[in-house]
């Protein structure tokens, strides 16, 4: 699947579930779509001879406007559940005894 298919599948679902209403945005869906079809291309992304470092961000803001990027930082692993001593030794009280 590509990028502009799996967006329109995310967008089709949000539009079912009501987070998005396709005529309010309309013009963001369009311009999402547009840059997703961008990095379908086969030489992606190499773009008409230059490098294209700018699509994946403006991607990512499209969708965050309309809703459907879960909050989760691309490339990043999975947080480990953090142990009662870790949790404490991070919480503010902890930061405050050991300055006071």
């Amino acid at each position: 699947m590509g990028v502009k298919s799996a967006l329109q599948t995310s967008i089709d679902n949000a539009i079912k579930h009501g987070s998005i209403n396709e005529t309010d945005h309309g013009a963001i869906i369009e311009a999402a779509l547009k840059v997703a079809a961008v990095m379908d291309e086969p030489e992606w992304p190499i773009v008409r001879g230059k490098i294209d470092n700018v699509s994946p961000s403006v991607f990512l803001k499209y969708c965050d406007a309309l809703g459907i990027v879960p909050n989760v930082e691309i490339g990043a692993k999975p947080s480990k559940p953090k142990s009662k001593l870790t949790a404490f030794s991070s919480s503010a009280k902890f930061a405050k005894a050991a300055n006071d």
